[in-house]
Protein backbone atom coordinates (compact mmCIF):
# COMPACT_ATOMS: atom_id res chain seq x y z
CA UNK A 1 0.00 0.00 0.00
CA UNK A 2 2.72 2.39 1.03
CA UNK A 3 4.63 1.95 -2.43
CA UNK A 4 1.91 2.39 -4.48
CA UNK A 5 1.13 6.21 -2.90
CA UNK A 6 4.58 6.85 -3.41
CA UNK A 7 4.47 5.76 -6.83
CA UNK A 8 1.55 7.96 -7.27
CA UNK A 9 3.28 10.89 -5.41
CA UNK A 10 6.49 10.42 -8.24
CA UNK A 11 3.79 10.50 -10.96
CA UNK A 12 1.88 13.64 -10.25
CA UNK A 13 5.07 15.16 -9.06
CA UNK A 14 6.72 14.58 -12.90
CA UNK A 15 3.96 16.24 -14.01
CA UNK A 16 4.02 19.23 -12.19
CA UNK A 17 7.29 19.65 -13.28
CA UNK A 18 5.85 19.04 -16.77
CA UNK A 19 3.09 21.94 -16.48
CA UNK A 20 5.77 24.22 -14.76
CA UNK A 21 8.89 26.54 -16.54
CA UNK A 22 12.11 25.38 -16.55
CA UNK A 23 15.41 26.94 -15.27
CA UNK A 24 16.25 27.88 -19.53
CA UNK A 25 12.38 29.51 -20.02
CA UNK A 26 13.06 31.69 -16.78
CA UNK A 27 16.05 32.96 -17.82
CA UNK A 28 14.73 33.76 -21.51
CA UNK A 29 11.54 35.46 -19.98
CA UNK A 30 13.72 37.30 -17.93
CA UNK A 31 16.09 38.37 -20.35
CA UNK A 32 13.06 39.52 -22.85
CA UNK A 33 11.53 41.29 -19.96
CA UNK A 34 14.58 43.18 -18.95
CA UNK A 35 14.80 44.11 -22.64
CA UNK A 36 11.39 45.71 -22.53
CA UNK A 37 11.32 47.25 -19.64
CA UNK A 38 14.63 49.18 -20.46
CA UNK A 39 12.74 50.12 -23.72
CA UNK A 40 10.12 51.65 -21.81
CA UNK A 41 12.46 53.46 -19.51
CA UNK A 42 14.35 54.76 -22.05
CA UNK A 43 11.62 55.80 -24.09
CA UNK A 44 9.73 57.50 -20.95
CA UNK A 45 12.69 58.71 -20.06
CA UNK A 46 12.81 60.83 -23.50
CA UNK A 47 9.59 61.96 -23.65
CA UNK A 48 9.87 63.44 -20.01
CA UNK A 49 13.01 65.22 -21.78
CA UNK A 50 11.11 66.06 -24.84
CA UNK A 51 8.15 67.53 -22.33
CA UNK A 52 11.06 69.44 -20.21
CA UNK A 53 12.33 70.50 -23.28
CA UNK A 54 9.14 71.90 -24.67
CA UNK A 55 8.67 74.17 -21.31
CA UNK A 56 11.52 75.53 -21.24
CA UNK A 57 11.69 76.78 -24.93
CA UNK A 58 8.19 78.24 -23.84
CA UNK A 59 9.72 80.10 -21.29
CA UNK A 60 12.79 80.92 -22.98
CA UNK A 61 10.14 82.62 -25.33
CA UNK A 62 7.96 84.07 -22.49
CA UNK A 63 11.71 85.78 -21.12
CA UNK A 64 12.71 87.22 -24.47
CA UNK A 65 9.33 88.87 -24.81
CA UNK A 66 9.19 90.60 -21.49
CA UNK A 67 12.80 91.83 -22.16
CA UNK A 68 12.01 92.74 -25.36
CA UNK A 69 8.96 95.04 -24.27
CA UNK A 70 10.67 96.52 -21.39
CA UNK A 71 13.26 98.21 -23.39
CA UNK A 72 10.65 98.51 -26.56
CA UNK A 73 9.00 100.28 -23.60
CA UNK A 74 11.60 102.33 -22.08
CA UNK A 75 12.86 103.84 -25.92
CA UNK A 76 9.07 105.21 -26.99
CA UNK A 77 9.58 107.61 -23.55
CA UNK A 78 13.41 108.02 -24.26
CA UNK A 79 14.59 111.18 -24.84
CA UNK A 80 18.25 109.70 -26.16
CA UNK A 81 20.52 106.47 -26.15
CA UNK A 82 23.77 107.42 -24.47
CA UNK A 83 26.95 106.00 -25.36
CA UNK A 84 28.14 106.86 -21.79
CA UNK A 85 26.01 107.41 -18.36
CA UNK A 86 25.82 111.16 -17.17
CA UNK A 87 24.01 110.70 -13.88
CA UNK A 88 26.42 109.52 -10.88
CA UNK A 89 26.20 105.43 -10.41
CA UNK A 90 28.52 104.62 -7.12
CA UNK A 91 28.29 100.93 -7.80
CA UNK A 92 29.32 101.43 -11.37
CA UNK A 93 32.16 99.63 -13.10
CA UNK A 94 35.58 101.75 -12.92
CA UNK A 95 35.73 104.61 -15.13
CA UNK A 96 31.58 104.47 -15.43
CA UNK A 97 28.78 102.82 -17.72
CA UNK A 98 30.16 103.02 -21.45
CA UNK A 99 29.34 100.73 -24.44
CA UNK A 100 33.55 98.98 -24.28
CA UNK A 101 32.36 97.74 -20.73
CA UNK A 102 31.70 93.63 -22.01
CA UNK A 103 28.96 93.83 -19.31
CA UNK A 104 26.88 97.34 -20.96
CA UNK A 105 23.90 96.24 -23.17
CA UNK A 106 21.92 99.69 -23.18
CA UNK A 107 21.66 103.05 -21.61
CA UNK A 108 18.42 104.95 -21.90
CA UNK A 109 17.92 108.40 -21.08
CA UNK A 110 14.26 109.51 -20.05
CA UNK A 111 12.88 112.27 -18.72
CA UNK A 112 12.48 112.98 -14.89
CA UNK A 113 9.11 113.27 -13.52
CA UNK A 114 7.95 114.47 -10.41
CA UNK A 115 4.82 113.11 -8.41
CA UNK A 116 2.03 114.52 -10.85
CA UNK A 117 3.52 112.90 -13.46
CA UNK A 118 5.13 116.00 -14.88
CA UNK A 119 8.42 116.42 -16.31
CA UNK A 120 11.20 118.14 -13.96
CA UNK A 121 12.43 121.36 -15.74
CA UNK A 122 16.28 122.32 -15.81
CA UNK A 123 16.55 125.85 -15.51
CA UNK A 124 19.71 126.28 -17.41
CA UNK A 125 18.56 124.41 -20.45
CA UNK A 126 14.40 124.98 -20.51
CA UNK A 127 14.98 120.82 -20.94
CA UNK A 128 13.33 117.94 -18.63
CA UNK A 129 15.88 116.87 -16.33
CA UNK A 130 17.37 113.44 -17.28
CA UNK A 131 17.18 109.86 -15.37
CA UNK A 132 18.99 107.03 -16.74
CA UNK A 133 18.16 102.94 -17.31
CA UNK A 134 20.70 101.05 -18.04
CA UNK A 135 20.36 97.34 -18.81
CA UNK A 136 23.69 95.17 -18.08
CA UNK A 137 24.56 91.61 -18.07
CA UNK A 138 25.93 89.41 -15.32
CA UNK A 139 26.99 86.07 -16.31
CA UNK A 140 23.37 84.74 -17.88
CA UNK A 141 21.65 87.44 -15.87
CA UNK A 142 20.88 90.48 -17.13
CA UNK A 143 19.71 93.38 -15.23
CA UNK A 144 17.64 96.73 -15.40
CA UNK A 145 19.09 99.57 -13.23
CA UNK A 146 18.32 102.88 -12.80
CA UNK A 147 20.13 106.12 -12.21
CA UNK A 148 18.12 109.25 -11.15
CA UNK A 149 19.56 112.74 -12.12
CA UNK A 150 20.13 114.25 -8.25
CA UNK A 151 19.68 117.83 -9.57
CA UNK A 152 15.87 117.24 -10.46
CA UNK A 153 14.06 117.97 -7.02
CA UNK A 154 10.99 115.96 -6.34
CA UNK A 155 12.47 113.22 -8.70
CA UNK A 156 10.29 110.25 -8.39
CA UNK A 157 12.46 107.76 -9.37
CA UNK A 158 15.02 106.18 -7.07
CA UNK A 159 18.45 104.82 -8.03
CA UNK A 160 18.74 101.43 -7.78
CA UNK A 161 21.82 99.25 -6.58
CA UNK A 162 22.77 95.40 -6.92
CA UNK A 163 21.21 93.36 -4.03
CA UNK A 164 23.97 93.54 -1.59
CA UNK A 165 24.36 96.82 -1.32
CA UNK A 166 20.07 97.62 -1.73
CA UNK A 167 18.44 99.34 1.08
CA UNK A 168 14.89 101.29 1.56
CA UNK A 169 16.59 104.32 -0.39
CA UNK A 170 18.54 102.34 -3.04
CA UNK A 171 16.02 99.55 -3.98
CA UNK A 172 17.77 96.62 -5.92
CA UNK A 173 18.45 96.91 -9.65
CA UNK A 174 15.75 94.38 -11.55
CA UNK A 175 16.29 91.20 -12.55
CA UNK A 176 15.43 90.52 -16.46
CA UNK A 177 15.83 87.18 -16.85
CA UNK A 178 18.78 84.11 -15.36
CA UNK A 179 18.93 82.93 -18.99
CA UNK A 180 20.06 85.86 -20.88
CA UNK A 181 23.24 85.18 -23.69
CA UNK A 182 22.71 88.44 -26.01
CA UNK A 183 21.02 91.41 -26.85
CA UNK A 184 22.36 93.38 -30.21
CA UNK A 185 21.06 96.36 -32.21
CA UNK A 186 20.80 97.80 -35.56
CA UNK A 187 20.16 101.52 -35.66
CA UNK A 188 18.22 103.11 -38.54
CA UNK A 189 18.61 106.97 -39.78
CA UNK A 190 16.12 108.97 -41.04
CA UNK A 191 16.46 107.21 -44.01
CA UNK A 192 16.26 103.95 -42.84
CA UNK A 193 20.14 103.64 -43.77
CA UNK A 194 21.59 101.78 -41.18
CA UNK A 195 24.07 104.36 -39.08
CA UNK A 196 26.63 103.27 -36.58
CA UNK A 197 26.22 107.17 -35.10
CA UNK A 198 23.85 106.43 -32.07
CA UNK A 199 22.17 110.36 -31.95
CA UNK A 200 21.20 110.13 -35.88
CA UNK A 201 19.03 106.92 -34.90
CA UNK A 202 15.42 106.60 -35.66
CA UNK A 203 14.85 103.80 -35.66
CA UNK A 204 16.10 100.33 -33.95
CA UNK A 205 16.10 96.83 -34.42
CA UNK A 206 16.45 94.64 -31.33
CA UNK A 207 17.91 91.31 -31.04
CA UNK A 208 18.02 89.28 -27.93
CA UNK A 209 18.56 85.66 -27.84
CA UNK A 210 18.03 83.54 -24.34
CA UNK A 211 20.14 80.45 -23.72
CA UNK A 212 19.65 77.50 -20.82
CA UNK A 213 21.27 73.85 -20.55
CA UNK A 214 19.25 71.15 -19.73
CA UNK A 215 19.67 67.12 -19.99
CA UNK A 216 23.11 67.82 -21.57
CA UNK A 217 21.54 70.12 -24.55
CA UNK A 218 21.86 73.74 -24.55
CA UNK A 219 18.85 75.07 -25.58
CA UNK A 220 18.65 78.56 -27.16
CA UNK A 221 15.47 81.39 -28.46
CA UNK A 222 16.13 83.96 -30.86
CA UNK A 223 13.67 87.02 -30.75
CA UNK A 224 13.76 90.54 -32.01
CA UNK A 225 11.37 93.42 -33.56
CA UNK A 226 12.15 97.15 -34.89
CA UNK A 227 10.35 99.97 -33.40
CA UNK A 228 10.52 103.74 -34.39
CA UNK A 229 12.46 105.58 -31.31
CA UNK A 230 12.29 109.68 -30.23
CA UNK A 231 15.84 110.48 -30.42
CA UNK A 232 16.74 114.12 -29.19
CA UNK A 233 20.50 113.48 -28.35
CA UNK A 234 22.41 116.34 -29.90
Amino acid sequence: MLVNINRLFRKGHTKLNQAGVTLVELIVVIGISSVLLLSFMTISVYLYGDTVRTSLYAQLATESQTVLRSVVEELRQSSAIETTNKNPDANAPGGGWTTSNSSLILIISTPALDSSNNFIIDPNTGYPYQNEIIYFSSGTQLYKRFVANPAATGNTRKTTCPQASSNSSCPPDILMSKNFKTLSFIFYDQDDAVTTTIPDARSIKLFVQMQRKTFGKTLTFDNNIRITIRNLAE
